[in-house]
């Protein structure tokens, strides 16, 4: 499974035409891409995003929402994880497996997270970086002490924008841990939990906190298109103004001069 997961990845890197290694939140720009991304947050709601199908205009298009109240690494995720479901990846893990048996939920929800881990952490990557960084701190390869390893963890959160739960369970997809060692860091006790916020403040990064936008790509210009469209109720346009929080432009006339294209190159 992983190989062919590997190869998906590919196909849709060049499909996508992207370039860099770890994607980070550059997710949602591709994402926004190959449907409408609705950003809303929703705080203490386990939900960190989902998919849809609408018919819009007599054609089936992909909605994507993502929960802003949940930390910016979870969001990176839930955004590559619901790529995997509009490239519809499980379909075809499970085709070019030659599977018989009929796949369940539960095999679409695995394999599109194994999707999204190969696409923001791959595999090459993702074990360069660890050892790179035990040898930045100057770790041995062997037993190493838990707080040693969470301070690795975080450092790959960090580099790649993912959440704690994604690297522990990378760390046996890449085959730096087993799984007997990785259930050792469950993020479920109070020490493990202690540790990653202690490494996290040393981060310059905003991954533990929610962003709260409110917004759909475009949202502004799809707004003063409907203003002039004469079937739609002016108190629809004004709620979502007020639900997205959309501050009205203030009007400023003064003028620039802007060069014409057919500029003197020389």
């Amino acid at each position: 499974m992983d190989k062919v997961i590997q190869n998906i990845v590919d196909e849709i890197k060049q499909e996508c035409i992207i370039e860099n290694t770890a994607i980070r939140d550059d997710i949602f720009g591709i994402l926004e891409n190959q449907c409408t991304v609705v950003y809303f947050p929703i705080e203490d709601q386990k939900n960190r995003g989902f998919h849809i199908k609408k018919i819009v205009h007599n054609q089936l298009e992909d909605f994507v929402y993502i929960n802003t109240g949940k930390p910016m690494a979870e969001q990176i995720f839930a955004a590559a994880h619901e790529l995997g479901h509009i490239f519809k990846v499980a379909d075809r893990v499970w085709k070019e497996l030659a599977e018989q048996r009929k796949l369940t939920e539960q095999d679409e929800e695995t394999i599109t997270n194994r999707f999204a881990a190969e696409l923001l952490m791959p595999y090459k990557a993702f074990r360069k970086n660890f050892f790179a960084h035990m040898s930045e701190f100057e770790i041995p390869t062997g037993k190493v002490r838990v707080d040693e390893v969470v301070r690795l963890m975080v450092c790959q959160m960090s580099d790649f924008m993912v959440p704690y739960e994604a690297v522990r369970r990378r760390l046996v997809e890449t085959r730096i841990m087993n799984e007997q060692s990785a259930e050792q860091l469950e993020n479920n006790n109070e020490q493990i939990e202690t540790l990653v916020k202690a490494f996290l403040s040393d981060q310059n990064t905003y991954l533990g906190s929610g962003t709260g936008v409110r917004t759909i790509s475009g949202m502004r210009t799809l707004l003063e298109k409907a203003e002039k469209c004469p079937e739609i109720e002016p108190y629809l346009i004004q709620k979502i103004k007020k639900d997205f929080e959309v501050k009205e432009a203030v009007e400023n006339h003064l003028e620039i001069c802007i060069e014409g294209d057919n500029c003197d190159n020389e």
